[in-house]
């Protein structure tokens, strides 16, 4: 992530520009570039996005719209030359994000309709890319970045989504709000309940004083008892408290398939406003070494 090569996809429309204005920030405060793609098909082949649905032009003057488009959001000395390919939308973007560090995409595209279903283009780019993505919404608001909420299930995969907000952190002396949620519909007594409280606790300072000591200052933490599903009770929180962003990673202590339908990831990927950044563990390598046993 330092001096990031961000990749963003536009179908031209409006809300795929949300996009844009993320990146180009980040690109600023991260001192990296930005990519910008547009995929176009043909339009009887078309359905999802990015696509293009106007009429046909050639190749220099779509990527001469796009730049045109793009410099509003980003400075010329953060921008890197525009990629216009022909293909099906999800393999293009992975194939360009095979040499990028980070993916930022609105999971809207030109119908306005929410594109986060299964078997779309940011769902399959989610589950598949080997770059973290930035999925940013309409009401997405991450610049300044002042407030992050991390998840944590205490699981050797959520510590890479504690590297990637430590690096944040560092360059925006954000805060983050670190939280663990854990379901009280399956204790059956209150004591019990109260005692495993305590005790997560404990366990939740001791995972900040060992895997977040440098930014420290930085960071508070809460367990949070829940009577609905993780997922409701982080949409709960975000609604609650207007944070930047959600950083999480997409696998948990479980481990079972990436992203699988039903998923707190995949849940809160749908339905939370806020940008999310998720971390896919199986096919990235963590940024820092700071959670390794020496």
């Amino acid at each position: 992530m330092e001096n990031p090569r961000i990749l963003v996809p536009t179908d031209f429309s409006e809300l795929s520009f949300n996009a844009y204005e993320t990146a180009g920030y980040l690109a600023e405060i991260l001192d990296g570039t930005v990519i910008p793609l547009h995929v176009y098909q043909p339009e009887k082949e078309s359905g999802s996005f990015p696509v293009t649905s106007l009429i046909p032009r050639t190749i220099p003057e779509i990527e001469k719209e796009l730049k045109d488009e793009v410099r509003d959001y980003v400075s010329e000395e953060h921008l890197d030359p525009v990629i216009v390919r022909r293909g099906k939308p999800w393999k293009i973007i992975m194939e360009e994000s095979e040499d990028a560090d980070l993916v930022v995409m609105s999971s809207h595209g030109r119908s306005g309709f929410s594109r986060l279903l299964l078997g779309s283009v940011a769902e399959r780019v989610i589950r598949f890319s080997k770059a973290p993505v930035l999925l940013v919404e309409k009401e997405s608001q991450i610049k300044p970045l002042d407030d992050i909420l991390l998840t944590t299930d205490f699981s050797d995969h959520s510590l890479q989504a504690f590297d990637y907000a430590r690096f944040l952190v560092k360059k925006t002396d954000a805060k983050i709000h670190l939280v663990h949620l854990i379901n009280m519909q399956q204790f059956r007594e209150i004591s019990a309940f109260e005692d495993l409280i305590n005790a997560i606790r404990e366990q939740l300072d001791m995972w900040v004083d060992k895997h977040l000591a440098d930014i420290r200052s930085n960071v508070t933490s809460e367990v949070l008892p829940v009577s609905s599903s993780v997922h409701e009770a982080i949409v709960h929180l975000t609604n609650r408290k207007k944070y930047n962003l959600v950083v999480m990673s997409t696998l948990g202590h479980t481990g079972l398939e990436y992203l699988r339908v039903g998923s707190t990831a995949s849940n809160v990927l749908r339905l939370v406003r806020t940008a999310v950044l998720s971390i896919n563990p199986k096919r990235n390598e963590a940024i820092g070494n700071e959670h390794v046993e020496n």
